[in-house]
């Protein structure tokens, strides 16, 4: 007879009901679940507990643990739907998404179906050239992947560990606590340092299927307590998963301590949930509850791709309706799922007891599935208009001339402002680095005029997202780093005039053209740059990463040490207005800018520093190669827009503090944003994506490589004459 463990209890089917509906909610984005990935911890311990309860059911009933049947069962209870949700929602993805994503989507498919996605995922959140992209649409199975690595090793180490049936319980707890101990120290211990990995990771997320485990072991004892007393824990912890959402929500790292809540709190309705009409149960068995239970696991699998796709298809965020019926749908197509392949296939005749059958199934969906990705990561579609672009010629003849307070240091085309840096009066003053002046550049406002995708563009759309400078070949392009890296210098590296290049990823977009022209000058360059860590004194949140990062101080003032010891003279600094400040998730506001900025300036300059602030480029707010890809013969709806409320703001404060400081200033849209109208006009609201036959943007907010070593020529007709005047100062 089976033991109580596992028999059918409704409690846990309303249990499995919750855990959806939360993720679900979660990832609808309604108000108050932001938090609400804890149903997936939910789901970990009821796993654990239902299969543990089922392997040691089976020891002690027949004496042994037979894996083949255990992983024939596993291949029936999963695969089917989960095959069919993998290879339908990818060819709707063909049909709805860019062509640009197509080959991260296959290898998406192919993880997935091989349970490691989750460690794709990890590494793809710890790359911060992929920090910006959109979420995968099988983002969610994730959370499969974890439980089907747990319990590649859980059977067979709970087959090995003892041969004594009578004895499985007391031997088996000790090895489950273990585990528990080991994870949920991993959990405390890296989540901070390393987030992705952390939350994605089976070391981490172990525990809380080992408590699930450890109830299962205990079960017997945990029977024998009194009904009142388990139907209180029940109680308990279905306001402890209540109170966990909007917990998991106010934290910064996730799992760490936080997740012990939802984990403890799912325990403890285990533990009552089936102790009589006064336990929880009484709000678990509700009908409703009881049906989505039962489709739970369709449900999961669907509702995100629906979602995700719907939302691509209008190419805009989903309204409240439009949610509204993207979850009925997926509820539906879950329902259907349900009645037609999950529920047959588990509960096949032919099937049961017959595990060379089960496992040729799941070869053969297996083999589906990694087809279906396959060809999908190699699908390019050919892009043509039937457009050949010529390359963007380079006119630095439109940029600004010099003014000066003293001595004429040389007739250069390159910037215009009046230094009010006090310097003695037998000593040159260099013109103040400022382009604020400069003239729209020929190539931009050509651009303008026909914002077509040519068919030798380079880099291609496909090839854009690796269209980066060598810095990211390099260590001294960092992510998640708390320390500068060491030998960082580039350029002429015997020469005596030293120049420094530092900030985010926006600083390292430049570092072409700044190598460019410090190698043709004979200048020292020293380089270190880090992915989301702002030259402001913010904690910051990374998209991207998920996490946290906390690193970016003491990485800051280990840049500013590094470029001291060098005896840098002159630091170039850029930093995206998009990073997101930890404690609200909104971007950094112009307040902190204003009180960091000339704290930042002087500590420079006290440091024996000239400070240049590159301003931002200009942000499409939207993956430009995507947009490229689908809108080829008209680019007008792929350009930067208007600057938001804050990036405004973030800018007349920067030029202000520049201003008043004499900091010198590169400012992009000066260059990169105009307004060709038939008229002749000319006002700073357009930005090209295409110049000529060079791609401006690798995604979402970088500039290309290529655009970059183009723009060379141009930069350094701002920056040349006053670089050369400090050089000939020090």
């Amino acid at each position: 007879m089976p033991l109580p463990a596992v028999q059918h209890r409704r409690d846990i089917e309303g249990l499995r009901a919750v855990a959806v509906l939360v993720v679900v909610a979660y990832h609808a984005g309604f108000t108050g679940f932001a938090g609400g990935f804890v149903g997936v911890d939910v789901f970990f311990v009821i796993s654990g507990f239902l299969i543990t309860s089922l392997l040691l059911n089976e020891k002690i009933s027949t004496g042994r643990i037979d894996l083949r049947e255990f992983y024939a069962r596993r291949i029936r209870r999963l695969l089917p739907i989960s095959t069919v949700v993998l290879v339908v929602s990818t060819l709707s993805a063909l049909l709805i998404l860019p062509s640009t994503s197509f080959s991260a989507l296959g290898l998406d498919v192919v993880a997935a179906a091989g349970f490691v996605v989750n460690m794709l995922f990890a590494a793809r959140g710890t790359d911060y050239l992929a920090g910006d992209a959109d979420p995968s649409i099988f983002q969610h199975y994730w959370s499969l992947a974890v439980e089907e690595q747990f319990y590649l090793i859980w059977p067979g180490l709970l087959a090995v560990i003892s041969r004594n049936a009578k004895k499985i319980r007391r031997r088996i707890a000790p090895s489950i606590a273990l585990i528990i101990v080991a994870s949920l120290f991993a959990s405390l211990l890296l989540t901070s340092p390393m987030p992705t990995w952390s939350y994605f990771g089976l070391h981490t997320r172990a525990f809380e299927l080992g408590i699930g485990a450890l109830l299962a072991v205990a079960w017997p004892s945990i029977e024998g307590w009194a009904p009142s007393r388990r139907a209180v824990l029940g109680w308990f912890g279905i306001i402890g998963i209540i109170i966990s959402v909007p917990l998991a929500s106010s934290v910064s790292e996730f799992p760490g301590w936080v997740a012990a809540v939802p984990v403890l709190s799912t325990a403890a309705v285990i533990i009552g949930g089936n102790s009589g009409r006064f336990g929880a149960v009484a709000i678990l068995r509700i009908r409703l509850l009881q049906w989505v239970g039962e489709r739970s696991y369709s449900l999961y699998l669907w509702h995100w791709p629906v979602l995700v796709l719907a939302a691509a298809a209008l190419e805009r965020s989903l309204a409240w309706y439009e949610i509204a019926v993207a979850l009925l749908a997926a509820l539906a197509i879950s329902a259907l799922g349900y009645r037609f392949i999950e529920n047959p296939l588990r509960r096949s005749q032919r099937l049961t007891g017959r595990p060379t059958l089960s496992y040729a199934l799941g070869a053969g969906l297996l083999a589906a599935t990694v087809l279906t990705g396959v060809t999908t990561s190699r699908y390019q579609p050919t892009i043509s208009t039937g457009v050949i672009a010529e390359a963007p010629s380079i006119d630095t003849s439109t940029t600004t001339t010099v003014t000066q307070t003293t001595t004429t240091i040389s007739s250069s085309p390159a910037i215009a402002a009046v230094s009010t840096t006090e310097v003695p009066t037998t000593t040159t003053l260099p013109p103040l680095v400022d382009n604020r002046g400069a003239q729209p550049i020929a190539a931009v406002v050509e651009a303008l005029r026909n914002p077509v995708l040519p068919d030798n563009l380079r880099p291609s759309v496909y090839d854009a997202p690796n269209d980066t400078s060598s810095l990211y070949d390099t260590n001294c392009h960092q992510f998640m780093a708390a320390s500068v890296a060491e030998g960082c210098v580039f350029g002429d590296v015997d020469s005596e005039f030293t120049i420094g290049l530092i900030g985010d990823s926006h600083a390292a977009q430049w570092f072409a053209a700044v190598n460019t022209i410090a190698t043709e000058r004979g200048w020292r360059l020293i380089a270190h740059t880090q992915g989301g860590c702002p030259l402001l004194d913010v904690v910051t949140w990374n998209r991207g990463a998920d996490a946290v990062f906390n690193h970016c101080a003491p990485w800051r003032d280990s840049v500013i040490d590094a470029l001291e010891r060098e005896q840098v003279e002159v630091v170039i600094m850029s930093q995206h207005w998009g990073l997101l400040e930890a404690s609200t998730r909104e971007a950094v506001p112009a307040a902190v800018w204003e009180r960091d900025l000339p704290v930042l300036f002087t500590r420079l300059r006290t440091a024996g520093m000239e400070p240049v602030l590159f301003l931002d480029s200009p942000d499409p707010y939207g993956s430009v190669p995507a947009c490229a890809a689908s809108h080829q013969a008209d680019l007008t709806s792929c350009e930067p827009g208007v600057l938001r409320n804050t990036e405004r703001a973030v800018r007349t404060v920067a030029l202000s503090i520049a201003d008043d400081m004499s900091v010198g200033l590169i400012d992009p849209h000066v260059w990169l944003c105009v307004n060709a109208t038939p008229d002749g006009e000319v006002d700073t609201t357009r930005c090209p994506v295409v110049i000529g036959d060079i791609l401006v943007y690798r995604d979402s907010h970088h500039l290309s490589n290529t655009f970059v070593e183009w723009f060379a020529p141009i930069l350094a007709s701002e920056l040349v004459d006053w670089f050369t005047a400090q050089s000939n100062l020090s």
